[in-house]
Order: C-alpha cells, then sequence, then structure tokens
C-alpha cells in the first residue's frame, strides 16, 4: 500500500465521460483533492483565473463537437475491438510469457541496485488491469512503447529515470553516513565519558 501523503496533492482530471469521473473519485478521492474537467478548455480557463494543480491527469482522445449521430456507431465498435483483444490476449499469452515481468518481479525482490523500465508495445494492448497494476508495482511508472516513440522521447524518458535514481541513490548515501556519523559521535561520547569517569 502506498505510504500517507503529509499533504493531499491537487489534481486536476479531465476527461469527456462522466463515469470516470466518478470511478476515479471512487479510487482516488480520499487520497486527493481531485478537480474535474469534462474539456481541455475548462482547464485553460482555470489556469487563466490563476488556479493550478500539483498534477493535470488528462484522457487524449475528446469527442467532437460535429460527431453528431456516430458517436453510438463508435462505441459500440470499440467495445468489439476490446473484447476481441481480451480474446486474442489470451490466445497471445499461450504462445509467449510475460518473462520480462518475472524478471522485474526478482530484481525488486532481491533489490538490486538499478532502476528497471518497461520497454514494449504488445503489452499495451495485451495486458489487463492485473498486469498493468504489476508493471506499476515492480518497474514504477515509466514505460517505453517501443517502435512507437522516436530515439529522442526514447532517451527523454531513460535519462529521466536515471537522474531520479541518482538522487535516491545520493540520498541513501547521505542516509548511510549520517548514520556512520551519529554512530560515531555516540562511540566518542562513550569514550570521553569513561576518561572523564576515571578522573573524576
Amino acid at each position: 500500500m502506498a505510504e500517507r501523503l503529509a499533504e493531499r496533492l491537487k489534481v486536476w482530471f479531465v476527461d469527456d465521460e462522466r463515469e470516470r469521473h466518478e470511478e476515479f473519485d471512487r479510487r482516488h478521492g480520499a487520497r486527493y483533492d481531485v478537480r474535474h474537467f469534462l474539456r481541455p478548455d475548462e482547464v485553460l480557463a482555470a489556469l487563466e483565473n490563476g488556479d493550478k494543480p500539483d498534477l493535470l491527469l488528462s484522457d487524449i482522445f475528446f469527442l467532437r463537437e460535429e460527431a453528431g449521430d456516430r458517436v453510438a456507431e463508435m462505441q459500440r465498435e470499440s467495445r468489439e475491438i476490446e473484447e476481441r483483444l481480451a480474446t486474442f490476449a489470451r490466445r497471445y499469452t499461450e504462445v509467449y510469457a510475460p518473462e520480462g515481468l518475472e524478471l522485474a518481479a526478482r530484481l525488486r525482490r532481491e533489490r538490486r541496485p538499478f532502476p528497471n523500465v518497461v520497454y514494449s508495445s504488445k503489452a499495451a494492448i495485451l495486458l489487463d488491469e492485473r498486469g498493468f497494476s504489476r508493471i506499476a508495482h515492480e518497474t514504477g511508472p515509466v514505460w517505453i512503447l517501443k517502435g512507437r516513440e522516436d530515439a529522442e522521447a526514447e532517451q527523454l524518458k531513460i535519462e529521466s529515470v536515471d537522474l531520479g535514481w541518482n538522487w535516491r541513490r545520493r540520498y541513501l548515501q547521505v542516509k548511510g553516513l549520517l548514520a556512520i556519523v551519529a554512530i560515531a559521535a555516540m562511540a566518542v561520547g562513550w569514550f570521553l565519558g569513561m576518561l572523564l569517569g576515571r578522573v573524576m
């Protein structure tokens, strides 16, 4: 379970489907200070008023005003595609095993001193909620879509992970150094106490 935050993050959630907002509140409303927006222009208006979030979570695709009667058609096709993908995913995993996830889990258990990033494109359409949750817990939030991003985008993600890891490593080094200093100070204090006791 994630640690409790000292201060509630202000999260702005942008999605044009109202049921998504209800779902997000059920999942995260008790943890974050959530503000809801149905359209990107609502976010821009709030920013113009001087408000700002700690984090913006936004969907990518929003309903076009001229969509008209095609909405129901697209929703039906979307459900059909999801059903076909679920069937394909079951067949695919009968041939290919998710050994990359098992590797990530083992590395985390053994506390190996380096970050691990998912580098996959098929996983984005084949994994279910449980699979995505495993990735988040085993490797962290960064995911590189193999073959779907240019080299610069991949390098940006790789180097941001490395930078974060360096900061974490430095923090642990400083923390360890402080512990050593504290132990040394206690030892010196004990030694001086012994000397003063003998002198007295």
